[in-house]
């Protein structure tokens, strides 16, 4: 969910879906997909851009397996971000969709994200399948009848 949140933040839209959003860790996926849109902002202007993994969770299946550190002097911005394989990847597609080169995507990250989202459309997550459907069906605008004006055709 964090994917498609950060790919596309306005698909899913809290007032056109605010069952789905009350929903345990929706809302933690929208926080991490707003976090990595903020790092994408960051990054254009960012110095000493690192990823390191974190050995201390590197090995729980929960834990955060990368560590991102960027500094952004001019604004004297020191940041450090625990981030999974996943939300790597994620970050590094939308940064080079942005047009920052410090964090190159490679193939792998393009398949772990496309995986991820082909993962949400058909899991057992009937509302989000079920809202994707709906959107994509969604009647589209008829226009009203033109009303002639009056005394002439």
């Amino acid at each position: 969910m964090t994917v498609a949140m950060a790919i596309a933040p306005g698909v899913y839209a809290r007032n056109r879906m605010f069952e789905f959003f009350n929903k345990a860790g929706v809302s933690r996926a929208k926080s991490r997909a707003a976090t990595l849109r903020g790092i994408v902002r960051h990054l254009g202007r960012a110095r000493a851009v690192t990823v390191a993994i974190d050995d201390a969770v590197a090995g729980t299946p929960a834990g955060a397996e990368f560590v991102l550190r960027y500094q952004i002097p001019a604004i004297r911005l020191a940041r450090v971000v625990e981030l999974s394989r996943l939300e790597l990847a994620t970050l590094r597609l939308l940064a080079a969709r942005a047009g920052a080169s410090c964090l190159p995507p490679d193939e792998a990250d393009r398949a772990l994200v496309d995986a991820a989202l082909a993962q949400l459309l058909v899991s057992g997550e009937g509302d989000v399948a079920r809202v994707t459907k709906e959107l994509g069906e969604a009647p589209t605008r008829t226009r009203a009848p033109s009303i002639p004006p009056p005394g002439g055709e």
